[in-house]
């Protein structure tokens, strides 16, 4: 059983230039996954069967309040669960679980993901190398759920460019499900900005301008494995395009806008010649890219109207519904 992170905030307090050890660890999860729903129980059990001596705490917002939820609190004392209301959005479920954390480190995750056991001593050996700069180090993401083709086009349409092999040291995007941050750099980011959409696009940016450095790691691995329906996938890759669009512009910027919805025709064969090429440069799962094809190209479709969408009429609540 894990033990529960020091409560006094000045023994844990971090700065960029001094870096404290032994660390403990805030991992944060947002519950929203309506299908594959227990997928976090296997979560919680690859982090209690960690290598080495890493002290960490679970915080879960959970949105579903369901018969998961009850077995999360019954069976798994080191994980908080805060239940919240359905509409609650995954940015604010994750920012509801920072103000509850108290570690060294602020490691994201989703309830769907399961991590390698050696995952939190990779991510601390990550911050130990990386530049004096570093505030989030990410690592590479594979694939756990491996049956059919629809499996391998869901997890390549979303992470194929963190596949490993990966190029260790300072990244421009990290993963957003396999993200750890320093405390001192992510408590320091405005509330507002931190609900306003996914911390790889609202918060990573605002590091970027301030010359604070994102490192990625082939060592800190984490599985997806998620079980999608085709329905669901393709609504929530139409859900995740128009979000994404939609905030782009404001609404003033009309030209701009409608030069964009007219550049998304391009989209789909840009989409499956990046996944192809980067699958390609890795000499890695190309049969099962050639596999995933049709479904592959489906989503790029999808992801093209969504954009499209997103580019006339704004997100709309696209993010609320976004799991």
């Amino acid at each position: 059983m894990p033990d529960t992170p020091a409560s006094d905030p000045n023994e844990t307090e971090r700065t960029l230039g001094t870096r404290h050890w032994p660390a403990t660890f805030s991992i944060l999860i947002g519950r929203v996954s309506t299908e594959d729903s227990a997928r976090i129980l296997e979560t919680l059990n690859a982090l209690r069967a960690q290598k080495g001596s890493q002290t960490y705490e679970v915080i879960i917002a959970d949105r579903l309040c369901d018969a998961v939820t009850e077995l999360l609190c019954v069976g798994y004392p080191e994980a908080q669960v805060i239940r919240c209301a359905t509409g609650t959005s995954l940015p604010e479920l994750q920012a509801l679980a920072l103000v509850k954390a108290r570690g060294d480190y602020m490691v994201l995750t989703e309830d769907h993901c399961v991590p390698a056991e050696d995952w939190l001593a990779s991510i601390l050996e990550a911050f130990r190398v990386a530049p004096e700069l570093t505030v989030a180090v990410g690592g590479r993401v594979e694939n756990g759920v491996c049956d059919t083709a629809l499996d391998w086009a869901t997890f390549l349409c979303e992470y194929s460019t963190f596949v490993g092999p990966i190029r260790c040291g300072p990244a421009r995007s990290l993963p957003g499900m396999n993200v750890a941050y320093l405390r001192s750099a992510i408590t320091e980011i405005d509330r507002t900005v931190l609900l306003q959409g996914f911390w790889e696009t609202t918060v990573h940016p605002i590091f970027a301008q301030k010359g604070l450095i994102l490192y990625l790691s082939n060592s800190v691995l984490i599985l997806h494995k998620k079980k999608f329906s085709f329905a669901l996938f393709a609504y929530q890759r139409f859900l995740y395009s128009r979000y994404y669009a939609g905030l782009r512009f404001n609404r003033n910027q009309v030209a701009a806008r409608w030069g964009m919805c007219a550049l998304t025709f391009a989209l789909p064969p840009l989409l499956l010649f990046r996944i192809a090429r980067g699958l390609f440069m890795k000499k890695r799962l190309l049969p099962q890219f050639i596999r995933a094809f049709p479904y592959l190209a489906v989503f790029s479709l999808i992801w093209a109207w969504g954009e499209m969408v997103g580019y006339i009429s704004g997100p709309g609540d696209a993010l609320l519904r976004i799991e």
